[in-house]
């Protein structure tokens, strides 16, 4: 196979994505140069921007058909086959969760006013969901062929993963390192999990969860920003962690409160709270239930594996909780027993009425 295809699938990702296809933009540049756009011509701007990503995906689709149709690499290669669908499949549902984790920690330390500028905050949301499912499959095909083509040229797999993961991080470096680097790891997870099943489905399983994810966080985060006043332009985040104590019914923000292990006190009363945990049972036993499934029919055949079902229930269940305290609102109740009959103190000191009573005098 000739050198040359590996090399022009590679260079040609950042090319296309980079070059200022969208002509609205470009006027409002060439004219203005940096100069904020009206309101009108920004929403002209974005729904060209969407445009032109479409075609984009379809340029990138097709570029690669071609260069495969003219080299010895087959569809089945590039992971085009149901064979393995199964492990594939859970293999790719299993990895979304990691990124699904870092995409909620993510957005919730981003200020409201960068949510805002993404880009999957605003417009037609069936518009993005089909955009982000068409530009997930051309990606992987293209991920695909590079990974294979650079196999045939005499590199190992690990080296072709590295390196495709490595080039579709750079177009990431427009935004800032951090997303270089978080893009390059996505894409290195990609390419392992198409290398170890030999299919699609599995990056593609864990690209749609992920991404369906981010779209529903983004569009989340951004609807709930409230303007204050007429004129003052001040945004505030009504955050869906923010809950009502069950005693006095004041909103309680984690960012305002006293906590100590898995018991808050309530700002506006001071009544002892806990978290309520019926969501865990269910977790858990989802957890060992996946594990079984995984261990019998993904992993070993052989029941007698029970301490890998264990280990790996004890795995998920973790993963499962974390995931749970990220996306799941708390629901408060108050602590229950006579000890917790007074108010939390920030320094521990406060004694109840006996020892008030049975105190030196």
């Amino acid at each position: 196979m000739s050198f040359s295809i590996p090399i022009s699938a590679l260079v040609l990702y950042p090319f296309l994505y980079l070059l200022p296809l969208n002509l609205v933009r470009f006027r409002w540049g060439f004219k203005e140069g940096l100069a904020p756009m009206p309101p009108e011509v920004q929403e002209k701007a974005e729904a060209a921007d969407r445009v032109v990503l479409c075609v984009t995906h379809v340029i990138l689709l097709v570029v690669v058909a071609l260069l495969m149709h003219t080299s010895p690499i087959s569809a089945y290669e590039v992971g085009l086959t149901a064979d393995n669908w199964k492990p594939a499949l859970g293999m790719g549902i299993l990895f979304s969760l990691f990124p699904l984790g870092l995409g909620e920690l993510l957005l919730r330390s981003m200020p409201p006013e960068k949510i805002r500028e993404e880009p999957e905050s605003r417009g037609p949301l069936a518009a993005w969901y089909g955009l982000n499912a068409f530009g997930l499959f051309t990606h992987e095909f293209w991920r695909a062929f590079c990974i294979v083509s650079l196999i045939r040229l005499g590199l190992s797999e690990w080296g072709a993963v590295l390196i495709v993961a490595l080039v579709y991080g750079t177009l990431r470096l427009q935004t800032s390192v951090a997303m270089a680097l978080g893009a390059a790891t996505f894409g290195g997870a990609a390419g392992f999990l198409f290398v170890d099943t030999g299919s699609l489905l599995s990056p593609l399983a864990m690209g749609f969860i992920a991404g369906g994810a981010h779209l529903y966080q983004v569009r989340h985060a951004s609807s709930s920003i409230e303007r204050i006043g007429p004129n003052q332009g001040i945004r505030h985040p009504e955050s869906r962690f923010s809950r009502p104590c069950p005693v006095c019914g004041a909103i309680i923000r984690l960012s305002e409160v006293h906590k100590a292990v898995d018991i808050l006190a309530c700002p506006n009363c001071g009544e002892s709270l806990t978290t309520e945990k019926k969501d865990l049972w269910v977790v858990g036993a989802l957890s060992l239930v996946a594990a079984a499934y995984a261990t019998r029919h993904l992993i070993y055949r052989d029941p007698a594996y029970i301490l890998v079902t264990e280990g790996l229930a004890f795995v998920l269940f973790f993963l499962g909780a974390f995931l749970l305290g990220l996306f799941v609102p708390p629901k408060y109740k108050r602590v229950g027993g006579k000890t917790f009959d007074k108010t939390l103190s920030l320094f521990g000191t406060d004694k109840s009425d006996t020892d008030k009573k049975t105190g030196p005098q």
